[in-house]
This record gives C-alpha cells, sequence and structure tokens, in this order.
C-alpha cells in the first residue's frame, strides 16, 4: 500500500514530466522558424561587404557553440536575428532554468575578440551589430582563420 507521501511525490513527477515534454514541443515549434530557412550567408555578405565569408563564419561558430546548436545550423541565422528572440525561442516558458546559452556565447566572444556582450546588451541586440561590435574590437582577430 502506498502512503500518501509516496503518492505525493508520483503525481509530483508525473506533473513535472508533462510540463517537460510540454515545454520540449513548445521549443522545438519556435526554434522550427530557424531551422526552417535557407542559408543566410549572401545576407551576411550583403550586410558586411567588407568581412570575410570565413570571419562571418567564425563569429557564427561562437554564437552556435555557446548555444549548443549544431554548427551546420550557423548560417540558418541572420544579421537581423534578436538574440533574445532566439533565447525565448530557445526557452519559450518563462522562468524555466537554462543551460546559460547567452554567458557560453559571452564567453566564446570574450576568447575569441576580446568583445564583453554583458557591456552593450539589451534586449534589442542583434547578431549583426553583435558581430559588428565584436570585429570592430579586435579587427585583426576577427579575420583570422583559426
Amino acid at each position: 500500500m502506498m502512503t500518501q507521501t509516496e503518492l505525493q511525490i508520483i503525481i509530483l513527477i508525473v506533473v513535472a514530466i508533462g510540463a517537460s515534454i510540454f515545454a520540449n514541443l513548445d521549443t522545438k515549434k519556435q526554434l522550427e522558424n530557424f531551422w526552417s530557412r535557407g542559408c543566410s550567408g549572401a545576407e551576411w555578405r550583403r550586410q558586411f561587404p567588407q568581412a570575410t565569408k570565413e570571419s562571418i563564419r567564425e563569429f557564427l561558430e561562437c554564437f552556435v557553440e555557446g548555444f549548443a546548436f549544431d554548427n551546420k545550423e550557423r548560417l540558418k541565422f541572420t544579421p537581423n536575428d534578436k538574440i533574445m528572440e532566439i533565447y525565448r525561442a530557445l526557452y519559450p516558458t518563462e522562468g524555466w532554468p537554462d543551460a546559460l546559452e547567452l554567458e557560453t556565447f559571452a564567453i566564446n566572444l570574450e576568447k575569441k575578440y576580446r568583445f564583453d556582450l554583458a557591456g552593450v546588451f539589451t534586449e534589442e541586440l542583434t547578431l549583426g551589430q553583435i558581430f559588428k561590435m565584436a570585429t570592430s574590437a579586435n579587427p585583426n582577430q576577427a579575420d583570422t582563420p583559426v
């Protein structure tokens, strides 16, 4: 016979699993807006004609690595994508713990470009704005192949 405490624990576990499944489905739906896109390389080159393809790819690699996305998806993101819209697509349920994606991206930018994301961060900040500031902060590093 199950005690009341054991039953409460089982109910709590079932509710947590259900909420987790629901949040995961919502995340997949939100991220599909990005994954369904074609290559944005031409858009990056149009907005940053002075940048090499390699420097754009290296920047996007810092981003996808920070967010734990597959590297082959890096060119699904455009210069106009707001970093917080991407974050909220990954975490559509407010208040759920994250995996420190923003912090990891900031660390990657600091290592690669010596750029402090926290010092310029706003809700409206786009990947293109970050790319411009990061590569301007250390232009020699930005175009140096890794």
